[in-house]
C-alpha cells in the first residue's frame, strides 16, 4: 500500500483503515463501487485484515502498488 485507506464491510460500509507498508492481501474481486484518488481508478477490492482490528475487509485496489487503472493487480488472486 501506497497510502492510508479506508477499509469496507462486504456491504460497502466503512469500518476502518489500512496504513501504508507491506500489507498482507487474501485475495481481490470485482465489485460495482469506484474509488478514484487523483488518476488513478479502480473497481477491483483486495481482500484483508485491516489495522483497526477487522478481519475479512475490503480496500481498493488503487492504493495497491503494481496494478493498473480498472485491472486487477497482478499475481493477486481473484476471490
Amino acid at each position: 500500500m501506497w497510502r492510508s485507506a479506508t477499509s469496507y464491510d462486504s456491504a460497502h460500509r466503512p469500518v476502518g483503515t489500512v496504513h501504508p507498508g507491506t500489507n498482507y492481501f487474501y485475495c481481490q474481486v470485482e465489485r460495482t463501487q469506484r474509488e478514484t484518488y487523483g488518476k488513478w481508478t479502480n473497481v477491483w477490492w483486495a481482500k484483508t485484515d485491516d489495522d483497526s482490528g477487522n478481519a475479512g475487509v475490503f480496500v481498493s485496489d488503487v492504493y495497491l502498488t503494481g496494478g493498473k487503472n480498472d485491472q486487477p493487480v497482478p499475481g493477486l488472486a481473484v476471490c
